[in-house]
């Protein structure tokens, strides 16, 4: 066997070598995955989920009721030195709230449940989001570091063996240094891409809700969609479901209800009263009592008095939270009219977005990737054959690991691009 066909098959063996070790280690994680651990981890998100709980205690509070009122007093006349007087009076008040203004604010307090609710999901589909372009963009990186070990080792393997044959003579010194250059070369890019496998996968952990100690492997998926997809079938779904425009809606809503409300209560409400009150006084002067005997003068009253107070203030009084209230009607209306106006081109966008991405990974699995490795190999036989030299081995290896870079962004765009189109449309489209 010649040189040159030893270092043709160890570059083989390195290869396959170096492709079975990762494909040996246990992946375990999808990104579907990652989107529910970080719905229950994200320390973020839960204090978001917390609106809901907040948005149901003022729901509870809205149904209070006016708290009644007793009033107890008692009166005399001894710390002024006027003795024999005395009183005493007992009230009872009870508020009526008038114009449904308690059915009006409950309407109030429970559209902000709903309001809260739209939240909770629009923040969902923002990390789910979020989480799947960290994920594309780590899964992307491992690969690429892959990749690069993969060529690492074919180097280190072919400058050893060339190594060893120019100190025999077999080889120019210059075959070594090409070599040494391209080794050193593939050293750089596995320095390059071992950080930013660690940055991606630090940032994956934040969005999760990770410990950055806590161990993380990531499962590879083909990014698909079903071939019945269409622009207008996603742009009509997009209306329904995205939550940031429910939110918009159910805003507008909450601000139509605090129209009604203000409304109620610049009209008067009516507090019935009962009070019982005992006076007592005593004179100076003396009459006869029954018995005839003398004794002195007295008066006690016992008074049962009901009521009913208004109070009195004019609807105007409130003209200034109206027209607060009646701005912020406005305001909604024309967030959301914006907001539905940008849906379909959003979706449009994101549309267009995916469908080049699909193409781009088509051609090149069809007439790129395929064929830089099969002239990979016709220029290693030629090289094996004394037809080439090591230079044209060496420019076409690279050519091809810049190929296989290029998949890999192709792959993570396509699965980048499916990210955004779920979260324009609002929902899962696999």
């Amino acid at each position: 066997m010649t040189w040159r066909n030893v270092v043709s098959t160890s570059a083989v063996l390195g290869s396959a070598l170096a492709w079975a070790q990762p494909q040996a280690d246990r992946i375990r994680l999808h990104a579907e995955d990652l989107v529910r651990m970080a719905i229950e981890r994200n320390r973020d998100f839960l204090a978001a989920k917390q609106r809901m709980a907040e948005a149901q205690g003022w729901l509870r509070q809205a149904g209070v009721r006016p708290i009644p009122a007793v009033e107890i007093e008692e009166s005399t006349g001894r710390p002024l030195g006027t003795r024999g007087e005395q009183q005493f009076s007992a009230g009872y008040f009870h508020t009526f709230e008038t114009f449904g203004k308690r059915d009006k604010r409950i309407d109030v307090a429970r559209k902000g449940v709903d309001l809260a609710e739209a939240e909770v999901a629009e923040r969902t589909r923002q990390l789910a989001f979020d989480v799947k372009m960290r994920y594309a963009e780590a899964l992307a990186q491992q690969r690429k570091l892959e990749a690069i070990l993969r060529l690492l080792e074919v180097n280190r393997e072919s400058f050893r063996i060339t190594q060893a044959r120019v100190k025999e003579g077999d080889a120019a010194l210059l075959e070594q240094q090409l070599l040494l250059t391209d080794l050193s070369r593939a050293e750089v890019q596995q320095a390059v891409f071992s950080g930013r496998v660690e940055r991606a996968l630090l940032e994956l952990k934040k969005s999760v809700g990770l410990a950055p100690s806590e161990p993380l492997a990531l499962a590879s998926e083909p990014a698909a969609v079903a071939d019945s997809v269409t622009l207008s079938s996603l742009q009509e779904r997009a209306l329904p479901s995205r939550p940031d425009l429910r939110t918009f809606r159910l805003l507008e809503e909450q601000a139509l209800a605090e129209v009604e409300l203000i409304r109620a209560e610049s009209r008067p409400d009516l507090t019935a009263s009962v009070r019982y009150s005992r006076a007592n006084s005593s004179f100076d002067q003396l009459g006869f009592n029954r018995a005839g005997a003398l004794t002195p003068l007295r008066d006690q009253d016992n008074v049962l008095t009901f009521g009913v107070s208004v109070p009195l203030f004019r609807s105007r009084r409130n003209q200034g939270a109206l027209e607060a209230a009646l701005a912020r009607v406005a305001a909604a209306r024309l967030r959301r009219e914006h907001l539905e106006a940008s849906v379909r081109l959003e979706v449009e966008a994101a549309f267009r977005r995916w469908t080049s991405a699909a193409q781009s990974l088509e051609i090149l699995n069809r007439g790129v990737l395929k064929q830089s490795e099969q002239n990979l190999v016709v220029i290693r036989e030629a090289y094996n054959l004394g037809q080439l030299r090591i230079l044209d081995v060496l420019t076409e290896q690279r050519r091809l690991i810049e190929t296989q870079l290029s998949h890999i962004d192709a792959e993570s765009e396509l699965f980048q691009s499916l990210a955004d189109l779920e979260r324009a449309v609002g929902g899962a489209l696999r």
